[in-house]
């Protein structure tokens, strides 16, 4: 009679809890961070004209960060990149040699045009960002960041991140520094804590603390460092501190391994675990990525002139591409070249803008007359947004110029990158 007992208990206690209903998982939902603009433009104070040394200043910060980035590939994987090239050493002070028409004159030939080098303040470092807040600690501390799909790891100015005021925060063994082309440096140590975006979470994250300020806050709009969303193996810091977006993954929080850039004048986003199909016509147009080069690398064709190598790179203003392939685009699509201090731009007359475009997949992207001039040359040309210069790849990085005419879709699972058509258009 006891066994009987024991027995009728044990079924009851199985029945009663068979129908007690399991606690749903949390659902994971898509993650929208607002995104803005910040920093000046590429013209000189309440003018429409070009500040060269602007210009400059956010070319040496590129070449810097691509040079880096080639540095970490090879001591994360123990072999160059496939795009390295060597750039030839430029004389402090040297001058640009030419202006020539696009219409055959070969890039050196004839008279000198534009200012020399000279000292770039550091206010002009970090032009024109996609910035968002992120945050770092228990408690969270707010900070303002520029999401770059070109760059790997997050680096914070000083005051940015307190680790001491957070009571999850870890000091590692890793430094980093980073020198860029006017003087100033990033450099100090990793710590890692728990990230906060969004409302997502995820712990042992790293962040680096510069000693030394690499960029102004104050004129950049409240901008506080850079945050990167390339592939671990461009990471300055390691294979042990992945980017926070791999953190976010890991900690299994993200609806999907996918983010995506809606870059505009306003209502811009940046989407954490997919994409909003809302912003889209039709299905994304999907190129593959060799996740193993690191950077979010798709052909392309730059339409008129030849197939490409683009890298997508959300932390740059402009489309760059190797000297001689921008003067021979240059040529293709009509315009003026000329030289101004070792930098080969594209004139042309602002009431009569060229067609400019690029083919992804077979999907036509445009430049919007907005986006087609970064100012106006002293004499009243306009300057395409296209710019050629020597950046140690033999590639065309395509940034803000090219994707505010598109929704960007960043998949690392199927590694690859997605372009759709805006539903409402560029802005």
């Amino acid at each position: 009679m006891k066994f009987f007992t024991i027995a009728t208990a044990l079924v009851a206690g199985a029945i009663l809890s068979s129908a007690t209903p399991t606690p749903a998982p949390k659902e994971r939902t898509l993650i929208h961070i607002p995104i803005e603009k910040k920093g000046a433009s590429l013209t000189k104070p309440d003018s429409d004209q070009v500040d060269f040394g602007k210009v400059y200043a956010h070319l040496g910060h590129l070449r810097t960060k691509y040079e880096k980035n080639l540095d970490s590939f090879l001591a994360n994987t123990g072999v160059e990149h496939p795009l390295r090239v060597a750039v030839p050493a430029r004389k402090s002070g040297a001058k640009g040699k030419g202006k020539g028409k696009g219409k055959g004159q070969v890039p050196g030939k004839g008279k000198s045009k534009g200012p020399g080098t000279g000292t770039v303040p550091l206010t002009d470092v970090h032009e024109s960002l996609w910035t968002g807040t992120l945050a770092y600690g228990t408690p969270p501390q707010n900070i303002k960041v520029d999401f770059d799909t070109g760059s790997a790891d997050t680096l914070v100015i000083p005051g940015a991140y307190d680790p001491h005021a957070s009571s999850t925060s870890v000091r590692t063994e890793q430094t980093f520094s980073t020198a860029y082309g006017d003087g100033t440096n990033a450099r100090g140590t990793v710590y890692t804590d728990v990230l906060t975006i969004g409302g997502l979470k995820a712990a042992k994250t790293a962040i680096g603390l510069s000693s030394s300020r690499f960029l102004n806050s104050t004129a950049e709009g409240g901008n506080q460092g850079i945050s990167g969303m390339a592939f671990p193996s461009l990471a300055t810091f390691g294979d042990a501190y992945p980017p926070f977006f791999d953190s976010l993954h890991n900690a299994g929080v993200l609806s999907s391994f996918q983010f995506a850039f809606k870059l505009g004048s306003s209502g811009s986003h940046l989407y954490l675990g997919g994409h909003d199909p809302s912003d889209i016509i039709g299905a994304p147009t999907w190129l593959s990525v060799d996740s193993a080069k690191g950077f979010w690398q798709v052909p392309a064709t730059a339409d008129g002139y030849k197939d490409i190598e683009s890298v997508v790179d959300t932390g740059t203003t402009i489309i760059v591409a190797p000297f001689f392939a921008a003067w021979g685009f240059f040529r293709s699509i009509g315009v003026e070249t000329r030289i101004h201090d070792f930098v080969l731009f594209g004139a042309y007359d602002c009431a009569k803008p060229p067609a400019v475009s690029f083919t992804f997949g077979g999907k036509r992207i445009a430049l919007d007359k907005e986006a087609m001039s970064i100012g106006k040359d002293d004499d009243g040309a306009c300057l395409l947004s296209v710019i050629g210069q020597e950046t140690g790849m033999n590639a065309w990085i395509t940034g803000d110029a090219l994707l505010r005419n598109t929704v960007a879709i960043f998949d690392r699972t199927n590694r690859r990158v997605g372009f759709g058509t805006r539903a409402s258009g560029p802005q």
